[in-house]
């Protein structure tokens, strides 16, 4: 049996519009939270909800888009697709238990599903001999490592006590599961098969940057509605750090889709079929 050719674009149109409907009700009708989340933590909620919003009418376009940017293109997906992994596993895994906790799980799995398929699927004609800068891979790579080290030593940090003590917290423990299981792995693992050229290091990174960027922006966010919005003081402290990491993360995204090659058109098998279609 076939799939459909165009099965990643239909993923990628579900997943967004589900995200718009979950996020989209967390920004239009916040009481679906009430009693659900301290008040500390709604900032950082609201804002997720905002950057979901917007991130999802790109995957959406993305989708609908038939423009032969083929690599480019799946970076970005991919990366979106990597949020939304996080963002609703947070949601999942922290027990949000309303009207859209379905929604969280449908979303939280069929991102992880449609970004392993997506990346299966990538022809290899459209990946054959990818054309980066050393300079760029190099900078890339070792800022990856230096993010997976620094958060692991964070969380750790964060952990120690509470492994000793046996204590369990009431919220936000997703965070560490995430991002010690999936997304620090996935940095470590991106950034040397990066520095070896290989095609799942040159795309897989800047894919995690926007992963990144997605991520810590809405934090950043958060700080500055904090005071108008919730009448909450903004950690400034919190603010300086999210906000220069998310602007690393973009320059670095940004770097990588200008930068990067676009595919040798002469290679094997190469039909000019977009990539979109695999």
């Amino acid at each position: 049996m076939t799939l459909p050719i165009n099965l990643n674009r239909w993923l990628w149109l579900g997943i967004a519009l589900l995200s718009l409907i979950a996020s989209g009700v967390g920004v239009l009708h916040p009481s679906v939270y009430d009693g659900l989340i301290p008040a500390t933590i709604r900032p950082g909620v609201f804002t997720q909800d905002l950057v979901a919003i917007a991130l999802s009418v790109v995957l959406v376009l993305l989708a609908a888009s038939n423009r032969s940017n083929l690599v480019r293109k799946r970076i970005v997906a991919h990366g979106i697709l990597g949020f939304l992994f996080y963002a609703y596993g947070i949601y999942a895994i922290e027990r949000m238990y309303n009207a859209l906790y379905p929604l969280y799980l449908v979303v939280f799995g069929a991102s992880l599903f449609a970004l392993v398929y997506s990346a299966a699927t990538v022809p290899t004609n459209a990946t054959a001999r990818l054309a980066v800068p050393s300079w760029t891979r190099i900078l890339g790579a070792g800022y990856g490592l230096v993010i997976a080290v620094m958060f692991n030593i964070i969380w750790f940090i964060q952990l120690v006590p509470l492994l000793q003590s046996g204590r369990q917290i009431d919220h936000l423990y997703s965070i560490y599961i995430i991002d010690l299981s999936f997304i620090m792995p996935a940095f470590v693992i991106a950034a040397l098969l990066a520095l070896r050229r290989h095609p799942v290091g040159v795309m897989g990174l800047p894919a995690l940057f926007v992963v990144g960027a997605g991520i810590l922006s809405p934090l950043a966010l958060a700080e500055l509605i904090k005071p108008a919005r919730y009448n909450l003081p903004p950690d400034v402290g919190a603010l300086a750090l999210y906000g220069v990491l998310s602007a690393s993360f973009i320059i670095l995204a940004g770097l990588f889709l200008v930068l990067i090659g676009p595919p040798r058109s002469d290679a094997p098998g190469d039909t000019g079929a977009p990539l979109m279609a695999s």
